[in-house]
């Protein structure tokens, strides 16, 4: 999700966090080294979230990680939905509250705001929300093929500079990887405001096999089951965001 300046008053450089760089080509290598005969990476949580330092401390050149299972990380194998990019965790904690008989997992990769999150997590009275500070292509790679019934992209950085474009996540080789990790009939539900991004989303799903909309056309720029975080009431215009919801078939 994306991060709104109001609310955690960072700064230019820290919006941009250059260190955010040497996070994602790691998560990328070790997310090359999955297999089932591998180490286990060691989940341990504290309040319902675990910082990146406890997975760095776990990393070394040529680990084996072997998938991570829902009853690894909560216990029990209730359906598991993910989502990448939880901002302040408005959205994960509403749900999570909301539909307490199923698993939710957040990733965030920003510490600043990944601990306004851990907040408002500690804040609902459930025990079956885990969030994790970490790039989200190692966490999602480590996740067992067709484990998640939904993945939500709430609002990803657009990196609207034409120069950054290369750094959008929603890039079709990552939209694979998460219809493989999607349960026969889960969906992959994305929402963007920002209309370029949202025309790279529709051409990159032309690509990726294995999925089809749940809607008439590609995408649709009103929907009713939506909750609506601080980011949609302040930012999103009476026109409506894009949402992209494909079911994995």
């Amino acid at each position: 999700m994306r991060i709104d300046m109001e609310e955690n008053n960072l700064s230019k450089n820290e919006r941009q966090l250059p260190a955010f760089f040497s996070w994602w080509q790691g998560g990328i290598r070790y997310a090359e080294n999955i297999d089932k005969n591998g180490k286990t990476l060691k989940l341990p949580f504290e309040n319902n979230a675990l910082y990146g330092d406890a997975v760095w401390s776990q990393l070394y050149p040529d680990i084996k990680l072997r998938p991570l299972t829902c009853m690894e990380i909560f216990g029990n194998n209730k359906p598991l939905n993910l989502e990448i990019g939880i901002g302040n965790g408005e959205f994960i904690a509403k749900y999570a509250a909301d539909r307490t008989e199923e698993n939710w997992l957040g990733v965030e990769v920003f510490k600043k705001i990944f601990k306004l999150a851990e907040k408002r997590v500690n804040k609902i009275d459930t025990d079956n929300i885990r969030i994790i500070q970490f790039d989200a292509a190692l966490i999602l790679r480590l996740m067992e093929d067709e484990a998640l019934s939904n993945i939500y992209v709430n609002f990803p950085d657009p990196w609207p500079k034409k120069k950054h474009k290369r750094r959008r996540l929603l890039k079709p080789e990552f939209m694979q990887l998460m219809v493989s990790k999607l349960k026969k009939g889960g969906l992959m539900q994305i929402a963007t405001d920002h209309d370029d991004y949202a025309e790279e989303i529709n051409e990159n799903l032309k690509e990726v096999k294995g999925i089809k909309s749940i809607y008439e056309t590609s995408f649709v720029r009103h929907v009713d089951n939506y909750f609506p975080t601080k980011y949609f009431r302040k930012f999103v215009s009476s026109d409506g965001a894009y949402f992209f919801r494909y079911e994995r078939i």
